[in-house]
């Protein structure tokens, strides 16, 4: 059996110098590749472009708000009719100036249930009794200048529709008031009967006709002037 040749170790220097240097120039290759320029795309179109009338038009909601805009346009669109929005209800408010009179209904000769008792005939009765009817516009007056007045108190208008009502039960009713310079019309409604008279031409008494034994429904309207007043009822038979 032959012997194994010898293996020379100084061999192994330029091995592993040839290996790394082919490491080294794969390594340079493979950097140099990747950093490389890319190719850039080209400006052709090749996509089909997107069709956008094949859209169906549509009407966007808008977001709400907190305040409703009171003269905002509903959106339309093409094609379709316009959508109805809902506005705000209308409001009417009264004029600052124009007096808003509230009147009693009309009466009848016979208070319904419920109603104001007539006044009965042979007493004279104040202006506070609670069986006389006043709108909300008519005011009480109870100071020095009532001190002739009778238990020194005037239910008292300034303003024209004003008015009082009352039943009675007899055949006459006198109505007292205070005169003034500025006292207007007052107009008396008995039953369906209509009399009026100016406070500033005549006495502190107003004097209804002779009427027929029963019970009467009366209405004391403010017709003109700036002002009337009543400060007693006398009810006869």
């Amino acid at each position: 059996m032959r012997p194994r040749p010898s293996f020379d170790r100084e061999l192994l220097i330029p091995i592993a110098v040839g290996v790394i240097s082919i490491l080294g120039v794969a390594w340079i290759f493979l950097t140099n590749y990747h950093s490389e320029s890319p190719i850039p795309p080209t400006l052709e179109t090749t996509a089909i472009p997107f069709d956008f009338s094949s859209l169906e038009a549509g009407t966007l909601t808008p977001f709400p708000s907190a305040t409703p805009a009171l003269e905002e346009t509903p959106p339309t669109t093409t094609g379709t009719s316009p959508v109805a929005y809902p506005g705000p209800p209308a409001e009417t408010l009264p004029s600052v100036s124009t007096m808003i009179v509230e009147s009693p209904p009309a009466l009848s000769a016979t208070p319904a249930p419920g109603q104001a008792q007539p006044l009965q005939a042979g007493k004279i009765y104040d202006d506070t009794d609670p069986r006389v009817t006043y709108d909300r516009y008519w005011i009480l007056l109870k100071n020095p200048g009532t001190k002739n007045a009778y238990k020194g108190t005037l239910h008292f208008s300034s303003s024209i529709g004003n008015e009082a009502s009352f039943y009675f039960t007899g055949q006459r009713v006198y109505l007292g008031y205070q005169r003034g310079k500025n006292f207007g019309t007052v107009t008396i409604m008995i039953d369906d009967q209509t009399y009026s008279f100016h406070e500033e031409a005549f006495d502190l008494l107003w004097q209804s006709p002779q009427l027929v034994p029963g019970t009467h429904s009366v209405r004391i309207i403010h017709d003109s002037g700036e002002s009337i007043n009543l400060d007693y009822i006398e009810v006869l038979d």
